[in-house]
């Protein structure tokens, strides 16, 4: 008995810990575990049509991939979705976060001194990555957060 209880009170935090992750979080993880698995369909789904037309899916899908593989994993990429809060308000006013509020700003660590800025726009039946910008640590300290 002890041990049931012992297991559930580890796994019950695990479990609502994913069940409270921002959608938003869990699209661009989502979108970087397919780029690992070379699934350019399920990655291009991910994006907006215009973000497609400006990046060639078979480049998009390599370079996401090595992403991932330089931080040796997805989850070792640090994705956080970053409050509007957090941001400075000149970084929200070019954005459009001010006047959108389905839009959501999610980051990713590439590297030891990279980040990829990726904006999310929540639909009526799905989030859809419409941009992404790459910083390094100290443009992305002095641009995008407060």
């Amino acid at each position: 008995m002890k041990r049931l209880v012992l297991l559930m009170m580890i796994c019950i935090p695990l479990f609502l810990a994913g069940c409270l992750s921002p959608n938003s979080a869990r699209v661009v993880n989502d979108m970087y575990q397919a780029a690992i698995m070379e699934e350019e369909e399920n990655v291009a789904s991910y994006f907006s049509e215009e973000y497609l037309e400006e990046h060639p899916i078979d480049e998009l899908t390599n370079e996401l991939a090595e992403d991932a593989r330089t931080m040796y994993g997805v989850n070792m990429m640090n994705i956080t979705l970053i409050r509007e809060k957090e941001l400075q308000d000149d970084y929200i006013e070019s954005t459009g976060l001010a006047d959108n509020p389905d839009l959501s700003v999610v980051t990713a660590q590439t590297d030891e001194r990279e980040v990829v800025v990726w904006t999310v726009e929540r639909g009526s039946t799905r989030y859809t990555i419409i941009q992404g910008e790459r910083y390094d640590f100290d443009t992305y300290n002095e641009n995008v957060l407060e």
